[in-house]
């Protein structure tokens, strides 16, 4: 099911939508699989959830090469004053 789909479902049962969830659903997601742009609204679930998901594991990864190059630095700098 498209997400916007599931966002109308959610406003007709009651639930309250943020007011910017329409610019949301507008938001682009570069599909490598289709190799073009889709807008997240019209994205299945279940491609939002694995594009998500595998966007958050790229961030974690260069997360970690962060803190460990600063932690690296951190060690030189301390070694190089002695």
């Amino acid at each position: 099911m498209q997400v916007y789909k599931i966002i109308k479902l959610l406003d007709l049962t009651g639930k309250t939508i943020p007011c910017d969830m329409k610019d949301q659903l507008n938001g682009i997601y570069f599909s490598r699989s289709k190799q073009e742009p889709i807008a997240i609204g019209e994205m299945d679930i279940i491609h939002l959830i694995r594009a998500f998901n595998k966007m958050n594991d790229k961030k974690e990864a260069m997360d970690k090469l962060v803190f460990d190059y600063i932690q690296e630095q951190k060690g030189n700098n301390g070694s190089s004053r002695r």
